[in-house]
């Protein structure tokens, strides 16, 4: 579904990224792991078309969408979240979920009329798919952290993706949010067919989780494998010498 080719990026001189290369099969939970700094945002940034690689390009079911703005990759059937929680809090759950499925549908200027009534069903199914359905009503500033990161996967489902791109889903949330989280992108991958892409510090839940797992180091693609290949990879194992993986 997805095929990331020799990507170069640099920023006044840094190279944030160098030949990286990632693949993504339908289906599947995929994880890009690296301490920080290794660019992973950056890359998820230049699949998503936030930023133009220097080389390299980007295939979406065989299309290049590399340096495609990033409204038409979304309407081309890829949506993401961000490491800081990007929602609507002035809007209510239910709002925020329904903006998201009437910008889809090309009806977004009638979100500033009436439209308490438009796309009631779908807003709603995608409610009670997240667990939120309960909390529909509630001022999403009046959410926990781990609420809003999963309101956030909602308005991501809004544009009917057929890829899903996570950054650090799970930053900042307890134990028993990091599990609600591991068991909605388990669904989602099982009953939904949606395929996941995700960065994550959290090594037991990308261990957990993934079917198969990309290194990320100095903007370099160490290894991309099943998660017991890369459990005893010995480039992988001097790379992260000193850090938890």
């Amino acid at each position: 579904m997805l095929q990331v080719e020799g990507i170069d990026k640099s920023f006044a001189g840094f190279q944030a990224l160098s030949e990286a290369s990632l693949h993504v099969h339908p289906g599947s939970i995929v994880a890009v792991i690296g301490p920080n700094g290794a660019g992973k945002t950056t890359l998820f940034n230049v699949i998503t078309g936030h930023l133009h690689p220097d080389e390299g390009r980007v295939l979406f079911k065989g299309e290049d969408i590399t340096g495609v703005a990033p409204y038409r990759i979304c309407h081309r059937g890829i949506s993401r979240s961000f490491q800081l929680i990007n929602i609507f809090e002035g809007l209510s759950v239910w709002e925020n979920v329904q903006v998201s499925v009437l910008s889809r549908r090309g009806m977004i200027l009638r979100a500033f009329a009436s439209s308490r009534g438009l796309v009631q069903e779908e807003t709603q199914q995608i409610l009670e798919k997240v667990g939120l359905a309960d909390k529909m009503n509630a001022p999403s500033v009046s959410l926990s952290h781990g609420d809003k990161k999963v309101l956030e996967i909602a308005i991501a489902l809004g544009n009917t993706p057929e890829l899903l791109l996570l950054d650090e889903p799970t930053a900042g949330m307890s134990p028993e949010e990091t599990r609600t989280v591991i068991d909605l992108c388990r669904e989602l991958a099982e009953k939904e067919g949606l395929t996941i892409l995700f960065t994550e510090h959290d090594i037991d839940m990308v261990f957990d989780i993934a079917d198969e797992i990309m290194v990320l180091h100095q903007g370099r693609t160490l290894t991309q494998d099943y998660p017991q290949e890369v459990r005893r990879n010995e480039r992988v194992q001097g790379a992260y010498l000193g850090e938890t993986c």
